[in-house]
């Protein structure tokens, strides 16, 4: 399967059965690339959900597909349900995955929480954070 097979993300409902079926087939982990810019994707909430929602059963993500998921955690820009959504994945993938982890991408993800952390955000993004932190701390062996 080629790493990036989901064309024009205009077209979103293609794209969004392809999600899906890839997810039933257990095929997403070969196409982390295309997931990743799916991702980045900025004019579809939609496909961004649906990707946050499938990624986190991947047992080897690759370090730009972690690197994304944490980059929609810490933008500001995006509305809280999309970063808690985040959180909530990238719990997923450290609890499926933090073992294939690159030692820089346990670095970033602490630093990044640790700084989020740091700032005031609302009520119902701190728990998720907290929790976050807690996992990577453990999963990444720092006590």
């Amino acid at each position: 399967m080629q790493p990036d097979p989901f064309g024009n993300l205009k077209d979103w409902g293609p794209v969004l059965e392809l999600i899906n079926k890839l997810a039933d087939e257990d095929n997403l982990s070969e196409c982390q690339h295309g997931l990743t810019r799916i991702l980045r994707y900025r004019d579809n909430w939609r496909l961004r959900e649906e990707v946050l929602k499938q990624i986190g059963k991947m047992e080897n993500p690759d370090d730009a597909l972690v690197r994304q998921v944490l980059n929609i955690i810490a933008d500001e820009k995006l509305y809280y349900e999309v970063r808690i959504l985040a959180i909530e994945t990238m719990l997923e993938l450290l609890k499926n995955g933090a073992n294939s982890f690159a030692t820089p991408v346990d670095t970033e993800i602490l630093k990044t929480v640790e700084n989020l952390l740091s700032s005031q955000h609302p009520p119902i993004f701190e728990p998720g954070l907290q929790r976050l932190y807690s996992v990577a701390r453990e999963k990444f062996s720092i006590v």
